[in-house]
């Protein structure tokens, strides 16, 4: 027994090893994946930013009024930057090691709960939840995507808070406590969804609690009327901290980037969680069919996740099944802070948002699963046919980022077959924001010319027009584009809906619509460009041109 306890560590790091070889192989086409979309914003923001305590005093862009507040995040991304400049393989290998990282995580979250809550072989359970982690299908997106850094780092900081703090629980080291306040302040400082986390070791503690298992957790456990008597109570003081730094930082309580103050939209939010639970189960293949469902009927959707949450909690009450509801809220208390985000109505963007809620999804699974006696045999063969499932899936999305990974190549590349004169500014119509889902460009064309062609880049003013392409008409004309007394139009060949983006706004002097809109997914058939009068003589002095993308690559408008 001194011998295994002796070379135990020898034993998790075996495991990790083979986490992360894992991860190499599904994932290690990522590696090659060239930056997209908002990678170019943050290698932008890493290069300009210098390392001082003004990072904690201000948004991610520098700045003192709205945004999102995530100063840790920036000093990731400027060590990177300092490490791998515009290097893509650095960041992606950082993304494997990352995940890789979380898996084995999960697999230790999950042995100490399993473990206090007495279940049979804890272990083999604990590595089954590591494992299906490690290659659920709704993590391509944070794993290809540089510019989902947030979601990987945050769910590391996390899980070693709750890790800390569940071992605590079961030793009373009180230093494990302390590691565990700092990895959540850690967490907060990174990104701010980890304010679920107070709740999270609330509703557990609860549990114990109302189930009696005192000597899990010795003899230092919460009593549900007397939060300030026990550690619990820290965590709240530290959300409290986080949110007044946060104000006096940005300006902003509970406002995130996209909007200054948070509405209760509280219809949007549980019709949001039909969404994000569809996606859980069917990894985003019926996201367009509920979220049609939601246009049409919103009031419907969410009395049926509302009756369903009802009938879950009431029977699992009814048959004492405590463990089972308080999987539930667990998942619930997780995912309840990217409600307000909603995901990509069309495709499997957005899919970094569940990132840390599978989490609490496959524990709650394997919590439900564990209540059912099941043959062996059937739960071996259901295993292998579960894994290779999720095999496939990923595979199939690994290949949209690559195809997304080389349109962005060729459209940076492309720039430098332009004809343009010195101190020329571009105005960019329609470039592709993403493709079936994985992201291409935005608004960072900009930041895209600077890093790649710092001795010759021009200045690129955006409008939020884009196009939605996918693998099979990436590189072909989708758009034909014509002038009249009073700008361009550009509509689409074939009548398909290929434009997305805000419907009608007047932006660096240039006014446009969106015509036949289809507000359900977002999308246009047409573009209208007008540009005020001065624009138009620049453009005629080609002091100004307009920059659009045609058949995979960039072009200037005639």
């Amino acid at each position: 027994m001194r011998l295994f306890k002796k070379y135990h560590h020898l034993g998790s790091l075996a495991l990790w090893l083979i986490f992360l070889f894992s991860s190499i192989v599904i994932f290690g086409s990522v590696l090659n994946n060239f930056f997209a979309s908002d990678d170019w914003h943050w290698l932008s923001i890493a290069r300009d930013t210098s390392f001082n305590w003004q990072i904690f005093l201000t948004n991610y862009e520098g700045h003192h009024q709205g945004g999102s507040y995530n100063p840790l995040l920036v000093l990731f991304f400027k060590l990177a930057y300092n490490l791998f400049h515009s290097n893509y393989f650095g960041y992606h290998l950082i993304s494997i090691i990352l995940h890789a990282t979380n898996g084995f995580l999960v697999y230790k979250l999950a042995s100490h709960l399993f473990e206090l809550i007495n279940f049979n072989n804890f272990k083999k359970l604990a590595i089954l939840a590591g494992g299906l982690f490690l290659i659920y299908p709704i993590h391509v997106e944070v794993i290809s995507w540089i510019a989902a850094w947030p979601h990987l780092w945050v769910t590391f900081f996390y899980l070693l808070a709750l890790i800390n703090y569940l071992s605590f629980r079961k030793n009373y080291k009180f230093k494990k406590l302390i590691y565990s306040l700092v990895f959540f302040s850690l967490a907060l400082l990174t990104k701010e969804i980890a304010i679920s986390l107070p709740l999270l070791i609330l509703i557990w503690e609860i549990y114990f609690y109302s189930t009696k298992q005192k000597s899990a957790i010795k003899n230092y456990y919460y009593l549900p009327l007397r939060l300030r008597s026990g550690p619990t109570a820290a965590y709240f003081i530290i959300l409290a901290l986080f949110l007044w730094l946060r104000y006096i930082s940005i300006g902003l309580i509970f406002g995130y980037y996209a909007s200054s103050s948070l509405s209760l939209a509280y219809l949007d939010w549980i019709a949001n969680l039909a969404v994000f639970g569809g996606d859980l189960l069917s990894f985003g293949f019926l996201r367009t069919i509920i979220y049609k469902a939601v246009y049409h009927y919103q009031d419907s959707v969410v009395i049926i996740v509302l009756a369903a949450l009802a009938i879950y909690f009431s029977f699992t009450l009814f048959k004492k099944k405590i463990l089972q509801a308080t999987g539930l809220i667990s998942l619930l208390f997780v995912i309840a802070p990217v409600l307000i985000t909603g995901l990509h109505r069309t495709s499997f963007g957005g899919e970094r948002y569940l990132y840390l809620a599978s989490i609490f999804f496959v524990i709650w699974l394997i919590i439900l699963l564990k209540a059912i006696r099941t043959n062996l045999t059937i739960n071996r063969y259901a295993l292998i046919l579960i894994f290779i499932l999720f095999l496939t899936i990923n595979a199939h999305k690994l290949s949209i980022w690559q195809e997304a990974s080389n349109l962005s190549r060729q459209i940076v590349n492309s720039y430098q077959d332009l004809e343009t004169t010195n101190n020329q500014k571009f105005l960019s119509v329609a470039l592709p924001d993403n493709l079936s889902g994985a992201e291409v460009f935005r608004n960072n064309l900009q930041q895209a010319l600077e890093i790649y062609y710092p001795d010759n880049h021009p200045q690129i003013l955006p409008t939020l027009a884009y196009q939605e392409v996918n693998k099979q008409n990436k590189n072909t004309q989708l758009l034909k584009w014509r002038q009249d007394e009073r700008g361009w139009l550009a509509e689409s060949i074939d009548g398909a809906f290929v434009v997305t983006g805000i419907t009608s706004i007047t932006m660096n002097n240039v006014y446009w619509e969106l015509w036949n809109y289809n507000y359900q997914n977002y999308k246009a058939n047409t573009i209208r460009l007008i540009p005020d009068s001065d624009s138009l003589e620049k453009i005629k002095k080609d002091e100004l041109g307009i920059l659009i993308f045609d058949q995979g690559v960039l072009k200037i408008l005639d």
